[in-house]
């Protein structure tokens, strides 16, 4: 078996099988228990035997439970079995033996791990060390590794076994570095050398990387409140050590100035939290006096401006950080860097100074108390324009309305200067508050300049729009606004809001319930009017019946908004992101949409569209000849007869899949493939007999493909069929 087959196996069951998992709750292997403290790198996949107890907890569980999502589903579940179970495809290529590697995968309980310990640079070799929980299951996986064992190399030339310390050990080399491997309790561990395995087994105590308070806090802040599912840990002063030797003095210069010595460590985390999944990254730099930490500081999340926030917003940001001394930090930050960047930074301030007529830096950005808030909606009274509101909080309101009154003035004047267009700036006087406008319009001709910039101060906010309408509208709801309504009061939010890490200095809301409702209304019904039932063809190989999507009111409930929730301050950065959807599984989704597609691809290629070949008796050069495409037979991955009835089923029943986005119905039988055109000839049996196609439910288009076996008789034990 080829070490690329395995990898594929392995990742298909870690993030497809996995999840469906097993509901036992136990935690007990750990492998950064037992590796040192300076370890590298730790990427984990934590209690998997309980993965499958969370996702079903989950809003796209729910959604995927619904009898109208199932009935949309089945066919396309049905069409990717056979893809991978068919003799031709990535897996189905490597035969029996990568389906037993799966079915043994399947047992996992606990950890996944890999820890990459140290590399040696000369070699370029990693010393790595991996483990696999299998609970009380790992005695069965033994038996498997003697089998496969005898099986691969049955001579022991690459894998040789041996019996020391009452347990089993193998040792594996071919190309690459040898790989050891051997079971410590329930996990099944291997290592890059038997010196390291020896250590993982003897395990690290108090020196282990678990025991590290940056590794601790990056684990703590990573799961975010949630059950953690999976974690990638980098030691970042140890990797930076590492590399040192290969920087220039330039490279030097940037990493201190980022303040990369400043970072004790960095982590990306997956946990279940709430109805859906919190993604996290993290820098731990505690005590941090320079670099990219100290840019920002950013106090605890108290909103001030959200019951301005009408009730059909969908994006909505407010913070609090240092915004008037960001001119500040940039200049130290760039000065570390080069130390021309601060003068030249100076000279374009003040080249804006005197063409503004106002200082940025002091004027403007130094009267900022901090607090920022933008929002998006529609209109609450109707209409399709957005109102879009930009709110800054102030030290001195007059002092404030003041320096942007001569901004606007300075802008305007420079525009004007440039002679393309003409802008000016004057005041409206709208329920007690004076609305700033800035116009525009081409210089030559009446063309006017889209929108019109307006900004009012509301107590201490200074309050930007695109338009005087929205800003009418919110002078309106400030009058009436209560803190316990508009935006704040909706359940969504409401619940997003309550996932918040209590040390969070940001909460960004992203109404994506409102956005897919927009898509799925606007989108479903249009599929139903033009793609029947598949818009994209004989490209994918998936029975695609748009007019089995559930209805808007099935699924809205199951579209869940997302929040962005920022820590920025002197222990470090977090950025938490809570979906519907894991930033992992969206990979993962990309890659097993992928792979059928690739592999339809290529058996197209090699069976579908092939056409027949005839060959003059004159030996004259074969001459290709449009027709039916054939249905060529194929051979077998294995000695069994078994295996190629199998791949004949499987690959017929990729025909009939044909049929059915062609016809728009199930053939009558396997024949009319034939009659068709959809295939030229159909194969018997390797016992000789013909397949029969069996109907199993006309309005989902549910079929099998059946071969009668070495009997020769249908429905008895021994038929070899298709998935249902």
């Amino acid at each position: 078996m080829s070490k690329r087959l395995f990898c594929v196996a392995f990742l298909l069951v870690s993030f497809v099988l996995l999840p469906k998992g097993y509901a036992e709750p136990r935690d007990g292997w750990s492998l950064e228990a037992r590796v040192p403290a300076p370890t590298l790198a730790l990427f984990t996949m934590e209690g998997v035997g309980r993965w499958g107890e969370h996702f079903e907890k989950t809003a796209i569980a729910g959604l995927f439970r619904e009898p109208e999502m199932k009935a949309f589903m089945a066919p396309i579940e049905e069409a990717i079995a056979e893809q991978f179970g068919s003799e031709r495809s990535p897996l189905g290529e490597a035969g029996p033996m990568i389906v037993e590697v799966l079915e043994q995968l399947a047992g996992l309980r606990g950890q996944i791990a890999i820890a990459l310990l140290d590399v040696d640079m000369d070699a370029g070799m990693p010393r790595a060390a991996a483990s696999l929980d299998f609970g009380e299951h790992v005695g069965d996986f033994v038996k498997f590794m003697i089998r496969m064992r005898k099986q691969l190399d049955p001579q022991g030339e690459a894998i040789s076994q041996f019996e020391k310390d009452g347990r089993t050990w193998w040792q594996m080399q071919r190309g690459g570095p040898p790989i050891t491997a051997t079971t410590v309790d329930t996990a099944f561990v291997l290592a890059t050398d038997p010196t390291l395995l020896e250590s993982v087994i003897a395990g690290a105590g108090a020196e282990s990387l678990a025991s590290s308070q940056a590794f601790q806090s990056v684990r703590r802040r990573a799961s975010a409140g949630g059950e953690l599912g999976m974690l990638a840990y980098a030691n970042v002063p140890a990797i930076v050590d590492m590399l040192k030797p290969m920087m220039d003095d330039e490279a030097r210069v940037i990493a201190n100035a980022l303040g990369l010595d400043t970072i004790q460590a960095a982590a990306y985390g997956m946990a279940f939290a709430g109805d859906g999944f919190m993604d996290s990254l993290v820098l731990h730099a505690p005590g941090a006096d320079h670099g990219l930490v100290t840019m920002v500081e950013m106090p605890a999340f108290q909103p001030q401006a959200l019951h301005l926030v009408p009730a059909n917003a969908f994006y909505y940001q407010e913070g609090s950080f240092n915004i008037h001394e960001l001119v500040p930090n940039i200049r130290r930050l760039g000065a570390g860097v080069s130390p021309e960047f601060a003068e030249e930074m100076d000279q374009g301030l003040a080249h804006l100074r005197g063409m503004l007529g106002v200082d940025l830096e002091k004027d403007i950005l130094g009267g900022l108390a901090g607090p920022t808030m933008v929002y998006l909606s529609m209109p609450e009274t109707g209409g399709l324009y957005p109102e879009l509101g930009i709110f800054l909080k102030v030290k001195d309101p007059a002092a404030s309305e003041a320096a942007f009154e001569r901004l606007n003035r300075g802008i305007a004047g420079a525009i004007t200067e440039e002679g393309d267009v003409i802008a000016s700036t004057r005041k409206l006087d709208y329920r007690g508050k004076t609305l700033h406008l800035f116009e525009m319009q081409e210089a030559r001709g009446d063309d006017v300049v889209p929108f019109t910039p307006t900004w009012t101060m509301l107590d201490d906010w200074l309050v930007l729009t695109l338009v005087p309408h929205s800003m009418k509208e919110i002078v309106l709801r400030s009058a009436t606004a209560t803190t316990d309504g508009g935006l704040a009061a909706q359940e969504d939010f409401q619940s997003l809001r309550a996932l918040m890490p209590k040390d969070a200095g940001a909460f960004e809301y992203l109404d994506l319930q409102g956005v897919l409702n927009l898509l799925y209304d606007t989108g479903v019904p249009l599929l139903q009017t033009v793609a029947k039932p598949n818009v994209m063809g004989r490209q994918i190989p998936f029975p695609l019946d748009w007019a089995q999507l559930p209805a808007a009111r099935t699924v809205r409930p199951y579209f869940r908004s997302m929040a962005f929730f920022t820590t920025w301050n002197r222990d470090g950065i977090a950025i938490h992101m809570h979906g519907p959807i894991p930033l992992a599984g969206v990979m993962v989704a990309a890659v097993a949409v992928a792979i059928p597609f690739f592999s339809a691809t290529r058996m197209s290629t090699r069976a579908m569209d092939l056409p027949d070949l005839v060959v003059d008796t004159g030996k004259e050069e074969a001459k290709k000849k449009p027709g039916p495409r054939p249905l060529r037979p194929m051979p077998p991955a294995g000695p069994a007869r078994i295996i190629k009835a199998q791949a004949h089923a499987a690959q017929i029943g990729r025909y009939v899949r044909t049929f059915m986005l062609t016809e728009n119905r199930l053939p009558s039988d396997l024949q009319e493939l034939v009659s068709s055109g959809t295939v030229g000839r159909l194969p018997k049996d390797p016992w000789g007999q013909a397949y029969t196609l069996r109907v199993i439910d006309k309005r989902t288009r549910r079929f099998q493909v059946i071969s009668a076996g070495p009997d020769g008789l249908f429905d008895t034990a021994d038929d070899v069929r298709t998935r249902k």
